[in-house]
């Protein structure tokens, strides 16, 4: 990501797969096989808070897999970038990203809770922050204190994620039931060509001994 500074703009840089296993709605729909619906929901609340703010903000993912890159974003304010292995990951991604940022007269702020191999190292004048202080107070609808916070009691924002989760499950579902409809019509098919099948054999062994006894007479 390469910006000519304007006013000392901000440029936010996010650790994805760090925040997603920070978030615990997020970190569900990954360990529940859910990825795609919990890149999309973090991805979504970071494409609003960048439009509410127009500030420019990079999430970057680990991606050894070639066919990650084609998800890729480029829009006006949000970019999404997978780093490879041979770039040493998503760490060394970032921390030349900043590096560069900085160097072109950005406001550079790096939101990660990996404080030991990444946060340490920055460059120094490279904000850090953590997920969980970014997540309550720019993404979360209301802002609440933690003395305050109910267990169980979602933002929209969760809510929301939980609702990408339900619907994807939902179509698998949808999907297996079809699987299975079509697996028992063409069970009931099969079922009845062998009853057919059957029937003709024993029409054809009745004529048979309806000519054995007629050739006897």
């Amino acid at each position: 990501m390469r910006e000519t500074a304007t006013s000392m703009s901000r440029f936010w840089i996010v650790d994805g797969h760090n925040v997603i296993f920070a978030i615990p709605p997020l970190q569900r729909l990954q360990v529940s096989g859910h990825r795609e619906a919990a890149r999309q929901g973090l991805l979504d609340a970071l494409r609003r808070f960048a439009q509410k703010r127009n500030d420019k903000l990079l999430v970057v993912f680990d991606g050894g897999d070639p066919q990650w890159n084609q998800d890729a974003i480029r829009e006006p304010l949000l970019e999404v970038v997978y780093s490879r292995r041979r770039e040493g990951g998503a760490d060394e991604r970032i921390i030349r990203e900043a590096k560069s940022l900085v160097q072109h007269g950005h406001r550079v702020t790096v939101v990660t809770n990996d404080v030991i191999t990444l946060a340490s190292v920055l460059p120094k004048d490279v904000d850090h922050l953590k997920v969980r202080p970014f997540w309550e107070t720019y993404i979360e609808e209301r802002v609440r204190e933690a003395s305050k916070r109910v267990e169980g009691d979602f933002s929209e924002v969760e809510k929301e994620m939980l609702a990408r989760a339900a619907t994807e499950e939902s179509e698998q579902v949808g999907a297996k039931s079809i699987a299975v409809a079509v697996s028992s019509t063409r069970k009931r098919s099969a079922g009845k060509d062998a009853l057919r099948e059957r029937l003709r054999l024993k029409r054809e062994k009745g004529r048979a001994r309806h000519q054995r006894r007629f050739k006897r007479r």
